[in-house]
C-alpha cells in the first residue's frame, strides 16, 4: 500500500516564489514608503525663524534600504543643526545667551508623520502581501 501526495511540486513552486520575490517586494515598499514619509514631513514643515523653510526641506533624507530578512527597515534624518529646535521646540535667548522666558513650541512634523504611517504602514504591508499571492495563480 502506497501513498501518493499530489500537487506538490506546484506546491513548491508557489513558495519558491513567495521566498524569492518577498524580500524584493518589502524593500520596493519600504524605499516607496520612506519617500513618502520624507514628503509627508515636507508638507509640514513650517518657515521658521531659526532656519529657512527651504533649507530645512532640503535637509530630510532617507536611506537605503537597511538590515536583513525580516529586520528590514528605513531610516528618516534631517542633516541640519536647526531640525530639532523646530521639531521639538525651543526657549528663547537673548544675544547674551540669557533665558529670555519665551518658548518656541515645537511643530512636530516628524511624530505627527509618525502617527499617520502607523495606521497606513499595515495597509500597504498588506497589499503588497495580497498582490505577491495573486502572482500565484
Amino acid at each position: 500500500m502506497g501513498l501518493e501526495i499530489q500537487g506538490l511540486d506546484t506546491m513548491q513552486k508557489k513558495l519558491n516564489y513567495i521566498s524569492t520575490r518577498y524580500p524584493y517586494e518589502s524593500e520596493i515598499l519600504l524605499t516607496k514608503m520612506g519617500n513618502k514619509f520624507r514628503n509627508s514631513v515636507k508638507k509640514k514643515t513650517p518657515d521658521s525663524g531659526v532656519t529657512s523653510k527651504r533649507k530645512l526641506m532640503k535637509s530630510y533624507r532617507v536611506s537605503r534600504v537597511k538590515g536583513a530578512g525580516k529586520d528590514l527597515y528605513v531610516e528618516f534624518r534631517s542633516t541640519s543643526p536647526h531640525f530639532h529646535l523646530v521639531e521639538r521646540g525651543h526657549k528663547v535667548v537673548d544675544k547674551n545667551g540669557r533665558d529670555t522666558g519665551k518658548r518656541v513650541q515645537g511643530k512636530f512634523m516628524v511624530e505627527q508623520t509618525a502617527l499617520e504611517y502607523q495606521k497606513s504602514f499595515p495597509k500597504e504591508v498588506e497589499k503588497m502581501v495580497d498582490n505577491l499571492l495573486r502572482g500565484l495563480k
